[in-house]
């Protein structure tokens, strides 16, 4: 056998998390069969939008580790296009399904959440005599969850104050008939600043369109196709039929962010120690948090600077005795604390596809020791090599 030599490698990267989100739909209320359809297909679009989110946050983006968090804070918001303003919204505060906060991201956690939606959707339809406002109520609705309107009375400002920081949204206006708003359609166009955090937007209207497709070719004339142009939607049709359309239309989209995999094999002790160092350089000035796996680095708070931004480093305490074991060859890893090992588990390590002459760098990150945080990551580890 060839005598084996260490060699530092370092692998760095910033951490992402997933920021919060505000769904508003505004969806026809008409006391209607067509527009009662309408609302279960949108709730429909709902359930399967939040699966995709699971998928993605188990997926390659996120871990299919149970011992790990899998983090995630969704609102949502329907904002009643007939109601007065007074009595256009409702959110979490009437319905507490429409907050979607979690550190698990079950399937079965979406199927509350689609029960509060498809409540809030049929809670009050359009009275006799109401107009029928959709543009307004959506640019009003978007406006106010970004900031970029000022809440007028308690409860808009309580919806305020109780979204998360660091928000983003994601809009969709579904409709069997047009806008009866009377004034100008582009002074019903939200605010660039809204705009500027909004996702998606995406409108369902009474819209002609060919016989293959669900979405239009030429823009009609009603409001709210001129409207979807100004906010650059591509609007689809309310008579679709086709599912694969109505389960993309709030579909989170895709990434691929892979696995370490290095021309080295990691440093693993007899006693499945593992030679890394891991530092998270965050956000937060205050403290490296113990409950999370963390500690200051030496025993000394220590501040980096990154982009003009001063940042804490703090190091991920690597988990010991019993409770490293039990990360390296336990899939759920029962009463683990947060920390890190270089896991054995077969079920984690066969989810690694590395080049022939590469190799894994199997590291597990248990509990919340890197979950929804945003900032650095600096992974510091010694590597086998033959000499």
């Amino acid at each position: 056998m060839l005598p084996r030599t260490t060699s530092q490698l370092v692998e760095g990267g910033k951490l992402t998390e997933e920021r919060p989100q505000v769904i508003v739909l505004v969806v026809d209320d008409a006391d209607t069969a067509e527009a009662a359809q309408l609302r279960e297909r949108v709730a429909q679009s709902m359930r399967a939008s939040l699966l995709a989110v699971i998928e993605s946050r188990w997926g390659t983006c996120g871990s299919a580790d149970p011992a790990q968090w899998h983090p995630g804070d969704i609102r949502v918001v329907v904002a009643r296009p007939s109601a007065p303003d007074a009595a256009a919204l409702l959110t979490s505060r009437e319905i507490p399904a429409l907050a979607w906060i979690t550190q698990t991201s079950h399937e079965e956690e979406v199927e509350a959440v689609m029960a509060g939606v498809t409540e809030a959707l049929g809670q009050r339809l359009a009275e006799p005599g109401e107009e029928y406002r959709p543009l307004r109520t959506a640019r009003r609705a978007l406006e106010l969850v970004t900031g970029a309107l000022a809440p007028v009375g308690e409860a808009e400002v309580a919806l305020v104050r109780s979204l998360p920081q660091d928000r983003l949204a994601r809009l969709l206006v579904a409709s069997t008939r047009d806008d009866e708003g009377p004034g100008l359609i582009a002074d019903e166009v939200p605010s660039q600043t809204a705009l500027s955090m909004t996702l998606d937007t995406e409108v369902v209207g009474p819209f002609t369109t060919p016989d293959w497709t669900c979405r239009t070719v030429d823009r009609g004339s009603t409001r709210l196709e001129a409207w979807s142009e100004l906010v650059r939607a591509e609007p689809i049709t309310s008579r679709c039929d086709d599912q694969d359309t109505w389960d993309m239309l709030l579909h989170p989209g895709w990434a691929d962010c892979g696995f370490i995999c290095q021309a080295h094999p990691l440093a693993v002790d007899a006693g499945g120690v593992v030679a890394c160092n891991v530092m998270i350089d965050q956000a937060d000035l205050e403290r490296c948090d113990a409950a999370r796996g963390q500690r200051d680095p030496g025993g000394q708070p220590t501040f980096v600077e990154r982009g003009g931004a001063e940042l804490r480093r703090c190091e991920v305490v690597q988990l010991a005795g019993a409770d490293l074991e039990s990360c390296r060859h336990s899939l759920d890893c029962p009463g683990c604390p947060s920390g890190f090992c270089a896991t054995e588990v077969p079920e984690l390590v066969s989810q690694w596809s590395c080049e022939r002459s590469d190799h894994p760098w199997p590291l597990r990150f248990i509990g919340g020791a890197i979950e929804g945080r945003r900032g650095w990551i600096n992974i510091t580890c010694s590597t086998e090599a033959g000499e």
